[in-house]
């Protein structure tokens, strides 16, 4: 039976999957010839799902490739592309990427669920991958770097990896704003009414796990502030980059929960923006990247993985100022390490069963 996506960003409503039943036969009198017919029954389910499996192993060695993996990534725009020009460059293996926000690329899965085409996924919010994982859409692989990664960045079973982590801050006007904000709740303060943004969750993943992390921690005073954000003004202002962009510009003095790298490529161009991260805590969201279970391209999948784990996949992801998931790959000199960054007490799964919950009640209160 082909499995249905339910998608995690909170666009589509859940796909219900249909079952079938066999009904029960009736029973003859004679029960020791029943219980003999069941034991006949069960050997041969036995020998059927044990052939089932002998058939997919072989169908996993012997499966012929297209010639050419397609990857949807959500990005960086940059990084993205180094990675796949270093993965080619390597392997002599084609690919194909598209790329967008989380949503877009959440939004193009739900779109090709019945022909699936993506080989790998990488995404910038961890919620979708387990969930994912959990309807049986992703195909577990155990790197040959797992050893070395860090603690809750990646699956204990192997079926996604938080390669690339981005720390979520508040990102400032340089140019406007002297005295820095130094919490969450320095931002219901008058002299920022009106000129304060955040991501659109629905268009952010980060944001969206951002919300619910804070609540997490917060409860019903998380909920307090932000509906004190948004008496003061608190507009959502698209996507990171375009949201970070009104900062640049100057029709906000500041972005919350924007992710840092994008802040960190901005100062090297000379933007005049730099980050804070909270005292009360932020989050660091790791990326995964997954391969799927309707993947076609499995071997130039695996090496992929393999690949962006690598020292030289690692060294790009330190160059485009994100942290990498090994801990014996130094991050970006010219960024804050995972030790310099107070973080939020939550737990995924938390993220993950709330996440879509939330996101109603902040739109609510914001908009």
């Amino acid at each position: 039976m082909k499995k249905q996506l339910k998608i995690f960003a909170g666009t589509a409503g859940v796909l219900v999957l249909g079952a079938c039943a066999q009904t029960e036969s009736e029973q003859g009198a004679d029960n020791a010839a029943g219980n003999n017919m069941n034991e006949e029954t069960n050997n041969a389910n036995e020998e059927m799902d044990e052939n089932s499996e002998n058939e997919e192993h072989d169908m996993n060695e012997d499966h012929e490739e297209t010639g050419e993996m397609t990857i949807y990534t959500s990005g960086p725009g940059g990084m993205a592309e180094d990675l796949v020009e270093g993965f080619e460059e390597e392997t002599g293996i084609d690919v194909d990427m598209f790329q967008g926000t989380t949503g877009d690329v959440l939004g193009r899965l739900e779109a090709e669920q019945d022909n699936p085409i993506a080989d790998v996924v990488v995404l910038a919010s961890m919620p979708p991958a387990m969930d994912f994982k959990e309807q049986g859409m992703t195909m577990a692989y155990e790197s040959e770097y797992a050893d070395s990664l860090r603690d809750g960045w990646y699956d204990d079973d192997h079926h996604y990896y938080g390669f690339s982590a981005s720390a979520l801050g508040l990102s400032y006007n340089t140019d406007v704003i002297g005295d820095v904000p130094s919490d969450w709740s320095d931002l219901t303060e008058e002299q920022y009414t009106d000129e304060i943004a955040i991501p659109d969750p629905y268009e952010s993943g980060t944001a969206r796990d951002f919300i619910a992390a804070y609540i997490n921690q917060e409860g019903e005073e998380g909920w307090e502030l932000f509906e004190s954000l948004a008496d003061n003004g608190l507009q959502m202002e698209g996507a990171n980059n375009p949201a970070l962009q009104t900062v640049i510009g100057g029709s906000n003095q500041l972005v919350m929960a924007g992710v840092d790298y994008m802040v960190y490529n901005n100062i090297e161009d000379g933007e005049p923006v730099d980050i804070v991260f909270p005292e009360s805590g932020t989050m660091v969201t790791p990326r995964p990247a997954f391969i799927m279970e309707s993947a076609e391209n499995i071997d130039s999948a695996q090496q992929y993985i393999d690949y962006i784990l690598s020292d030289a996949g690692q060294e790009i992801v330190a160059d485009a100022f994100l942290m990498p998931i090994r801990e014996d790959i130094d991050p970006h000199e010219d960024r804050a390490g995972i030790e310099e960054i107070e973080q939020l007490d939550f737990e995924w799964e938390y993220l993950e069963e709330n996440g879509e919950d939330y996101l109603e009640r902040f739109q609510g209160i914001v908009r």
